[in-house]
């Protein structure tokens, strides 16, 4: 059976602010190419941004389904190879004997007809397979979501930001002021919070 793990997660999360309490963030990133320019401090009412490929794989949420999500796939590639070796076998032993003069016609047939429908369930079997872990792998995917979403409107409701943009690999945003890159931060609150929930 083809796997069929993708686990990859590209969201666009563009949130109006939420309001709350004024709070400063300091920060100073390694990713600024930009250093010589001043850091600004994020405050009550900026549009800020989030690095949204560094919070998933930073997510120990994201990489603890994966390895669960992973290990289901490998379990149910290992029956279906099983199943289908096993279903080799016994068409291989059955033409030998049939070679073999040791099965009249229609005993082989029997057996023929009998191959064949292990293999029409199989076959069905791999679709429902596949089905199944592709509706998994969407569970995954929108708690992983849910998770970040759920944590970035409570980070700022105490901050208070107008807009939290998500940026990604092939963003448009082409420069940010490292000062309003929060991604530190939400990526350590959400881990943060979620060491404490699997506890």
């Amino acid at each position: 059976m083809k796997k069929i793990f993708i686990f990859t997660l590209t969201m666009s999360l563009i949130l109006s602010s939420c309001g709350g309490n004024s709070s400063n963030i300091e920060r100073t990133t390694s990713d600024s190419t930009q250093s010589d320019l001043p850091v600004l401090k994020a405050e009550k009412g900026d549009i800020v941004f989030i690095r949204m490929d560094s919070i998933i794989n930073g997510f120990d949420m994201y990489h603890d389904l994966r390895r669960v999500y992973e290990d289901e796939v490998n379990k149910a590639e290992n029956e279906m190879k099983t199943k289908v070796t096993s279903l080799q076998r016994d068409a291989k032993s059955l033409q030998e004997k049939y070679d073999k003069g040791l099965l009249t016609r229609s005993q082989a047939e029997d057996e023929q007809n009998r191959l064949y429908r292990r293999q029409q369930s199989i076959e069905e079997e791999q679709v429902k397979l596949r089905n199944e872990l592709g509706e998994k792998e969407m569970v995954l995917l929108n708690q992983i979501q849910d998770a970040i979403m759920t944590y970035v409107n409570k980070y700022n409701e105490e901050k208070g930001f107008s807009m939290i943009i998500s940026t990604t690999g092939n963003s448009t945003v082409l420069y940010g002021n490292p000062g309003l890159d929060i991604t530190n931060d939400i990526k350590r609150g959400l881990n943060e919070e979620y060491i404490k929930n699997r506890k």
